[in-house]
């Protein structure tokens, strides 16, 4: 009986260890495939922590003041004032540094908030 016994208990172990060796095959091969066909990506950690700041401009008409990305000129949003640009901005397209020009002024928003040309140099 005991033979029995250290016979099932041996099986079982055996079973378990072909289990676990067949799941991590099996995930091997998944993740390869996906890899293989572009579904994983890595990333690069340096890349990851490097903030960008887009380059906006504003147009001024009347009261209201209207916000562009100046590479494609794509309008983002529009406020009566430059702290409502940078809060909606921050808001709505996830804007969180920015170089931001006023004809020849040059103005920075940064979390949501507007810093002046004259706080940035310091």
């Amino acid at each position: 009986m005991l033979e029995i016994i250290i016979f099932v208990f041996v099986f079982w172990i055996g079973y378990q260890v072909g289990m676990s060796v067949t799941a991590y095959r099996l995930r091997h091969l998944i993740y390869k495939e996906a890899k293989r066909v572009g579904l994983v990506k890595e990333i690069d950690p340096e890349l990851e922590d490097t903030p960008v700041v887009e380059q906006l401009y504003i147009e001024k008409t009347n009261d209201t003041l209207y916000l562009y990305n100046r590479e494609d000129k794509t309008f983002l949003c529009q406020a009566k004032s430059l702290d409502d640009l940078a809060m909606l901005a921050k808001k709505y397209n996830n804007i969180k540094y920015a170089a931001v020009m006023i004809g020849e002024e040059i103005y920075a928003f940064v979390d949501g908030k507007v810093k002046a040309e004259k706080e940035i140099i310091k």
